[in-house]
């Protein structure tokens, strides 16, 4: 709820520009967490079949997408694209054939870790921001960019993203990947897009939360203005998503999910069903689509309109090979040509967790604990102290007849959930759990999670190497490892 066709309070004029005259695409869902998200984008498999299915890949641990996956970097490549990637890679680093440019990227530029600090590029404790490029031989050339300290993120970003585009050869089209750091935390932002919400927010988190959506949306116009600049906006496919809702830890952090239940970390909507839109001047606007999409779409859904065309003037085009994937190409559905390619995903299998959650159809199942279920206030909502958010809480609860989810003591987070079943295209908010009501739909996505368990492997995750320790390297996050 913190974009503004979701939340009027929040300016950011390009992205809204883009969006209401896009495709807005409501029914997109991604991972509750940063890397399993991005693995599945990059891959077009689910991140259960990578091992990237349990938590994040941390600072140092020696882990991630594994070298025998093809990216969507490398699919684009094959197709003759430029490739760029700008801001947080999280796919791990552990050696440079993990890193972006020995993925299928020209260049890189940005931070290899899950966050850090907007102005000092520090993650516990040490300095983590390169720009990294390809030489001749096909080996990195990775300059860190000690200057970077003290600039605040989004502006480097904009200026690097002019950059790229300015000095594109377009006798070749361009891939430029950018997944900026906004608004991920820790809450930083210039004053002066804090003050833009003078009068307007009270809470000072929200007013940082907004400020960094409103510095995010000067880097998304300075990619459209250089796009439009140098004649290549005409021909552009323009998508914004979000890798997973808002953390709940965050009524302090600013962050809204109004009114899907839960937030970041969590199987439940608010975690996983991603505020999204598509732009393009090559394609009529101004629509809501509610057909179901899930980020594993994107990886066949772009090479298939990277090879046939936007308008797929040849009909027997098939775009590139793809292999075993778990993504559908989903163009006809985004464009509103035709229902979705599908009917289910899988929202994930954590054995290390012992739950798991499944969509199909209308309904969404859950076995397991599927985290923190908490129901937010509408963004608007201002508050000033525990007491009286409390208080303000049960009287929200009461006039929205939530009769299950939110005890007044939320006591319900410490219970052992067992199967939990909710109709989320009647109820988004999941506020009435149907299993004892609706048994053989119970059993039948049980079957489900079944078939995608014996697809699934073991999580990859293992501790931090101390010998990634970035004291051994200047200080600097760096790849540590001939191979991992």
């Amino acid at each position: 709820a913190d974009m503004p066709w979701h939340d009027s309070l929040a300016i950011a004029p390009t992205l809204t520009g883009l969006a209401d005259s896009g495709i807005i695409l409501e029914r997109h869902y991604v991972s509750p967490i940063c890397s399993p998200t991005r693995s599945a984008l990059m891959t077009g498999k689910h991140p259960i079949r990578m091992g990237l299915n349990h938590g994040t890949i941390n600072a140092g641990e020696p882990f991630g997408v594994g070298v025998e996956e093809k990216l969507i970097s490398n699919y684009m490549k094959d197709l003759g694209y430029a490739t760029h990637q700008l801001g947080k890679w999280h796919l791990g680093y552990c050696s440079w054939a993990l890193t972006p440019t020995q993925r299928g990227f020209d260049s890189s530029y940005g931070f290899y870790n899950g966050h850090e600090n907007y102005y000092a590029k520090m993650t516990h404790d040490y300095f983590d921001f390169r720009s990294d490029t390809l030489g001749e031989d096909g080996k990195t050339i990775s300059d860190v960019q000690w200057s970077a300290n003290g600039t605040y993120s989004a502006f480097l970003y904009a200026n690097k993203a002019r950059k790229v585009i300015k000095e594109h050869d377009q006798s070749k089209p361009l891939f430029l990947y950018f997944p900026i750091q906004s608004v991920h935390g820790p809450e930083e932002v210039p004053p002066r897009y804090r003050q833009k919400y003078d009068g307007i927010v009270q809470n000072y988190q929200r007013k940082t939360l907004l400020g960094m959506v409103t510095a995010m949306d000067e880097a998304a116009q300075a990619v459209v203005s250089a796009l439009k600049h140098t004649g290549m906006w005409d021909n552009t496919i323009f998508i914004f998503f979000s890798d997973n809702g808002g953390p709940l830890a965050g009524i302090g952090k600013g962050q809204s999910n109004y009114p899907l239940r839960g937030g970041k970390y969590s199987y439940w909507e608010g975690g996983i069903r991603s505020v999204s839109f598509l732009h393009s001047p090559m394609l009529p606007g101004m629509k809501v689509n509610h057909e179901l999409l899930h980020v594993t779409d994107w990886l066949p859904t772009l090479t298939h309109i990277a090879a046939c065309g936007v308008n797929e003037h040849d009909r027997h085009c098939r775009g590139p090979e793809l292999g075993d994937i778990d993504g559908v190409n989903q163009w006809q559905a985004i464009i509103g040509a035709e229902p979705s390619n599908r009917t289910e995903f899988l929202v994930n299998i954590d054995q290390l967790g012992h739950n798991s959650a499944l969509r199909m159809g209308p309904w969404k199942f859950y076995k397991g604990n599927p985290g923190k279920g908490d129901w937010v206030p509408p963004p608007k909502f201002e508050f000033d102290g525990a007491e009286e958010l409390n208080a303000q809480f049960k009287k929200l609860r009461l006039e929205n007849g939530y009769d299950y989810v939110f005890g007044d003591d939320r006591t319900d987070r410490q219970k052992p959930v067992r199967m939990e079943l909710y109709n989320v295209v009647e109820d988004p908010s999941e506020t009435k759990e149907l299993s004892a009501k609706y048994p053989d739909i119970v059993q039948a996505m049980l079957d489900r999670i079944d078939y995608y368990t014996s697809r699934a492997i073991m999580p990859r995750n293992v501790p931090r190497d101390p010998a990634s320790d970035p004291s051994l390297f200047g200080g600097v996050w760096t790849p540590w490892l001939e191979s991992c």
